[in-house]
């Protein structure tokens, strides 16, 4: 007697025999396309890694160079008004004025220089902050 629940089905040994190695063929390829995928991975981690560190020591530079013109800048401002100071309370002889004159324009323009370099590097870093939200 038959079990009435068993399928019987009959595939001719050939055709079994070459889906088998069909399936073996996409099952390797599947592998390999993985593994490819995996190294390239681990490269782009690798590579964010290092433009990370690289990004961490821009930031820690350009704070530090921003902290060092903000000093400069204060300093120079505390020169210029002494100097300020000098020439108003009239302790000062006329050639003595004229010198402190000179040596505040120098100061000033020195004040402009470090404000148009700190613009500068203030600017670029926005720049490139932007840059990276967009990519």
């Amino acid at each position: 007697m038959e079990n009435p629940y068993r399928v019987n089905i009959r595939i001719p040994l050939m055709d079994t025999d070459e889906r088998f190695f069909k399936i073996q063929e996409l099952i390797d390829i599947k592998r390999k396309m993985l593994l490819d995928k995996q190294k390239k991975i681990k490269l782009i981690s690798k590579q964010n890694n290092f433009l990370d560190a690289i990004k961490n020591d821009y930031m820690k530079y350009y704070t530090f160079i921003h902290q060092q013109k903000q000093h400069q800048i204060r300093a120079l401002e505390l020169l210029n008004n002494y100097i300020k100071d000098l020439t108003v309370s009239g302790k000062l002889s006329k050639h003595n004025i004229e010198d402190a004159k000179i040596e505040q324009k120098k100061i000033l323009k020195e004040l402009k220089s470090i404000k148009k370099g700190l613009d500068s590097i203030i600017d670029d870093t926005n720049e490139i902050s932007n840059n990276d939200v967009l990519l």
